[in-house]
């Protein structure tokens, strides 16, 4: 991260003043910046400002208030490639015709209002409204997310103004671009990159809702089955032992769900073999953890890892395959891992990986938490994983021998 982007915490402050700031996205994602404001910050003055970005103006409002305004969607079938959530876009009905900078700025801040009705608005309008998720950047790590949730951050209702930025070309302002703008204009500006780790440390998302005993083949566990706000996931921890017992730190595997590996042992991977070869060296230390995270094929889900499947039998390697669906070679994330790992628990860690980017993932997320040996797991390579494998090694960096 650019040492030139300000911190969470200086950019919430901002908002709370209502100042307008930017926020940028994933470069791999729209690699797009907006401005963004608190709606019932706004003034027309503000709006006035953020229409120069000459992006759409829209406010993101989250279900609660669509409801209660009685706000649909703008179209029955959302085939965005980013799934934006417009609403039917709206002015305030004492507005003459709601392209102004006050009559959108009265319109933006009766829709953040708590107590504002569906009355108030006529339909269409000039201000769009966004549907942003409940769970914010932790559920979509998107603009509309993310202007909601530095507003509530700040202590203000959750809604947001924002408004993307565009350069002198009319193409979207790139990272250089947006921070001379933001130097410029004198605007914090930061990333919603840095917004979901400050989120992941600063709140508690996990918690045990059952708990039990585990005899397996490879010694008797503790078993822990958490339950993640705002989403549906189900992430297990199986414990060996004592983890704060004195010694060495204790071996941990962080493994993502894999059905066709794990469960019914498929040689197009090495997913089973390093399940079981995780909880065979855990066994035969008797102490450590192996934390089950389910997000299968890499964070893409079955279904997308089926059809990369059939894009690898038609050439393609696994990273190549991802790419073709329209999503990134790796799309996993540790976070809710590390937020268990510290309900454990647990400062230091040897990690069972093969993977650098699990030992960078502890020291991203700024939790206290430090992994001291990266413990390599090999397992055996056959004529259907070797390719796999190779790409591995090649593309992902993964610390594996040559094949």
């Amino acid at each position: 991260m650019s040492s030139q982007f300000n911190t969470v915490p200086e950019a919430v402050d901002a908002i709370a003043r209502g100042e307008v700031i930017i926020v940028v996205d994933a470069e791999d994602r729209e690699n797009e910046g907006d401005f963004i404001c608190a709606a019932e910050k706004v003034t027309p003055e503000s709006i006035n400002f953020m229409l120069g970005g000459r992006g759409q103006l829209c406010v993101s409002i989250l279900p609660e208030a669509c409801q209660r305004l009685e706000l649909s969607p703008i179209v029955l079938q959302n085939d965005a490639p980013l799934k934006t959530a417009f609403l039917t876009p709206v002015d305030i009905r004492s507005a003459k015709t709601g392209i102004t900078a006050a009559e959108r700025c009265e319109t933006i801040r009766r829709l953040a209002a708590p107590e504002s009705r569906a009355d108030e608005f006529v339909r269409p309008g000039h201000v769009y409204p966004l549907l942003a998720k409940e769970g914010g950047v932790l559920r979509r790590a998107g603009h509309t997310e993310a202007a909601a949730d530095l507003a509530k951050m700040a202590g203000l209702q959750p809604a947001g103004a924002l408004c993307e930025v565009l350069a002198d070309s009319g193409d979207r302002a790139n990272r250089d671009e947006l921070l001379a703008i933001a130097d410029r204009k004198q605007l914090k500006i930061i990333s919603i990159e840095q917004l979901i780790a400050h989120r992941r440390v600063s709140e508690k998302l996990v918690s045990r809702s059952a708990s039990s005993s585990l005899p397996t083949r490879y010694g008797e566990f503790t078993i822990h089955v958490y339950a993640v706000r705002y989403e549906a996931q189900e992430p297990i921890a199986l414990v060996k032992g004592d983890l704060l017992a004195p010694g060495p730190p204790p071996l941990v595997r962080m493994h993502s769900s894999c059905f066709t590996g794990d469960l019914v042992a498929s040689l197009r991977c090495d997913c089973g073999d390093q399940l079981q070869m995780a909880l065979n060296r855990i066994g035969e230390e008797g102490r450590g953890a192996l934390i089950y995270l389910p997000q299968e094929g890499r964070g893409i889900g079955l279904a997308q890892k089926i059809r990369a499947y059939a894009l690898q039998d038609n050439g393609l390697d696994t990273v190549e395959a991802n790419h073709a669906l329209g999503f990134k070679a790796d799309m996993r994330d540790y976070g809710v891992g590390l937020q268990i790992l510290k309900d454990l628990g647990l400062t230091e860690v040897r990690l069972l990986t093969n993977n650098p980017k699990k030992t960078e993932a502890f020291n991203l997320r700024g939790f206290d938490l430090r992994v001291v040996d990266q413990v390599p797991i090999l397992p055996p390579v056959n004529v259907h994983n070797v390719k796999y494998l190779e790409t591995k090694r090649t593309k992902m960096g993964h610390k594996l021998p040559e094949s």
